[in-house]
């Protein structure tokens, strides 16, 4: 498969991702640069796009990708690059495209930023005026772990009338461009504010190159990526938005229909096959539950879910993996107080009920349906867990309780979200997200006292 981004010179990088081979057009730093120039020349004409008009454009593109009968030539390309069955990543997608739909993007900047007509017009406060400018020309880095982050940086970079540079990951070098392109469908100068390219991210003088000409960098990646995009964006005084690597979790307190919120529990680690930050990888549960009947009926949710959402096996290491993972904790946790195991007997999925509190290394294994379930005895057990191996990279909870004080000392750590079970890949409209609202990060506040 040949893919052509909005620039790039006449060589094509050719890759094997899984089973597919990939063509990508690769563009050097005189294209970026090139690209660049033409999109800051838009920047006057950008903002004067009405926000109704963006909306609208992008509700469009939404109902297009929704309409199975278009999205599903383009479902079965993202499901071989991303390991992933088909079956799972339609309900991603739909999941992906119900937030553009008009209604939710109306909610989503009301609630990210106050006024829905504050990113158009002057809005009346006591002391005058108040109204919201963008940035100038964002650039965005996207990671290829879940492709959740695209539709949602892309818009809210129109949304916040930016002129947006895109750079894909090599990882998941399709679905961004398939978007942009769906929007070129729908109105063709969305060409004027938006532009997709790739290049090799090992070419540092790139980035550098980038991020100087740019007004605002919008991150999506792992600590290492994460780390430097930091160092080059306080080089040259750009305001960076960070959506780094990180970690989310699960906290049973009390179950009144264990079947149900098992299968909850269950569909929060099958979206994305956690490899989104949003997806668990610990369940801890209180040891007045009856915890090896959750574990058990867990792992029996997951063995459902496998039929409905089929695990993909396009990439033999991850298989092989997961049952090595398996049998390592297994060994490790078992020599000391005890592991019971509850899986498939391929790599389906693994629960793995653990006495003792994993070590956090170890959480780096929970990928592909892979969970963890810790009973504790008091809260603070968990408090102290987070605080010593997670703080640094906290953003779900799943909560199943009614604690209103632990909420409060847990978002306090860090935790940013805040969900019941089921619903932690499913943001709703105007959730903040890493402890921001992305509308908010890529514009800024104007006032008038006139």
């Amino acid at each position: 498969m040949k893919i052509e981004y909005s620039c790039g010179s006449e060589v094509y990088l050719e890759k094997q991702i899984n089973n597919m081979k990939v063509n990508l057009q690769i563009s050097e730093k005189e294209d970026v640069q090139k690209e660049i120039c033409r999109l800051k020349e838009n920047k006057l004409k950008v903002h004067d796009i009405s926000s109704e008009e963006t909306i609208e454009i992008l509700d469009r593109c939404a109902r297009l990708w929704l309409d199975r009968d278009y999205s599903k030539q383009h479902i079965e390309v993202i499901a071989n690059l991303t390991n992933q069955s088909p079956q799972l990543v339609t309900y991603e997608l739909e999941g992906c495209m119900q937030a553009l739909l008009k209604e939710n993007i109306y909610t989503t900047i009301k609630e990210e930023l106050g006024h829905l007509d504050i990113l158009d017009n002057w809005v009346k406060t006591s002391y005058g005026y108040v109204h919201r400018q963008p940035r100038g020309l964002a650039f965005h880095n996207i990671s290829g772990n879940a492709f959740v982050v695209i539709p949602v940086s892309i818009s809210m970079g129109l949304l916040s009338k930016n002129c947006n540079l895109i750079k894909v990951s090599g990882d998941e070098p399709y679905f961004a461009n398939a978007f942009y392109k769906s929007l070129c469908e729908i109105d063709e100068n969305i060409k004027e504010r938006l532009s997709i390219v790739y290049f090799d991210s090992s070419k540092s003088d790139i980035y550098e190159e980038v991020v100087k000409e740019s007004d605002c960098v919008i991150h999506w990646g792992g600590e290492y990526s994460g780390r430097i995009m930091k160092e080059l964006c306080a080089r040259y005084d750009t305001h960076i938005v960070m959506h780094g690597a990180k970690i989310s979790f699960e906290v049973i307190e009390s179950i009144l229909d264990m079947e149900y919120n098992a299968n909850l529990v269950a569909r929060d680690i099958i979206a994305w096959e956690q490899k989104a930050c949003l997806s668990p990888r610990i369940v801890f549960i209180n040891r007045d539950v009856d915890y090896e009947k959750f574990s058990k009926s867990l792992a029996d949710s997951l063995n459902t879910l496998s039929k409905e959402f089929p695990k993909s096996y396009l990439n033999t290491w991850n298989s092989v993996k997961a049952i090595q993972d398996r049998q390592f904790c297994t060994l490790k946790y078992g020599l000391n107080k005890g592991i019971k195991v509850y899986c498939s007997e391929n790599a389906d999925y693994t629960v793995l009920l653990n006495e003792d509190m994993p070590d956090k290394v170890d959480l780096d294994r929970c990928f592909y349906r892979f969970i963890f379930v810790c009973p504790y005895s008091d809260k603070m057990q968990v408090y102290s867990y987070v605080e010593k191996n997670l703080k640094d990279y906290l953003q779900t909870m799943g909560y199943l309780g009614d604690d209103q004080a632990f909420i409060e000392k847990m978002t306090l750590l860090g935790v940013s979200i805040v969900t019941k079970p089921g619903e932690m890949s499913l943001h709703q409209p105007g959730t903040s997200h890493d402890g921001l609202h992305n509308l908010d990060e890529m514009t800024f506040i104007v006032s008038r006292q006139l």
